[in-house]
């Protein structure tokens, strides 16, 4: 009856180590801090070091330079046609090569603040990849997890198990 007890007990204790520590991997949604420090779970700790700037910033230049056809259109389109629209006294003062010069000094502002504004947009768009990750994607990848490990929990289980015929049979002999 002994090593019945034993082995169950050393087997529920291995099946609840390992459902804890997939717990843990999702555990907490938000960061606690305790203290001085600051615990966060595996899953948010992780996700925190994808380097999202990193990946943009190298394609920024050749972002720019792919877009700089879009951006002359439709600047060429503002002045020619918006502008003339909303403004019509402008349109009267504004020839064919205050437009070519106009654009130009808008491109070059603009590739002065590109890298800037792609490096403030994957900031933000990290910022909101971890919000949606902890409130929305944590608990359906926590439940696909704890789903897809239940064939191990029960190996932990029966190991454990083993190990505790193991004990017991250790303890009779001593």
């Amino acid at each position: 009856m002994n090593a019945i007890v034993l082995a169950f007990l050393t087997g529920c204790l291995a099946w609840f180590i390992s459902w804890a520590y997939i717990k843990l991997l999702f555990f907490p949604k938000n960061p606690l801090v305790i203290g001085g420090s600051i615990w966060e779970s595996v899953l948010h700790q992780i996700t925190k070091q994808i380097p999202i700037d990193a990946l943009l910033e190298e394609n920024k230049k050749s972002s720019l330079a792919t877009l700089l056809p879009f951006i002359d259109h439709n600047l060429d389109s503002f002045f020619k046609e918006r502008l003339t629209e909303k403004m019509p006294i402008i349109s009267m003062f504004i020839g064919e090569k205050t437009i070519t010069q106009l654009k130009e000094v808008f491109i070059e502002e603009l590739q002065t603040l590109f890298p800037d504004l792609i490096s403030q947009f994957s900031k933000s768009i990290q910022a909101a990849f971890l919000s949606t990750l902890s409130s929305k994607w944590a608990p359906i990848l926590e439940t696909m997890l704890l789903k897809a490990t239940q064939k191990l929990r029960w190996i932990a289980f029966l190991i454990g198990a083993i190990w505790g015929w193991v004990i017991y049979l250790i303890l009779i002999h001593l």
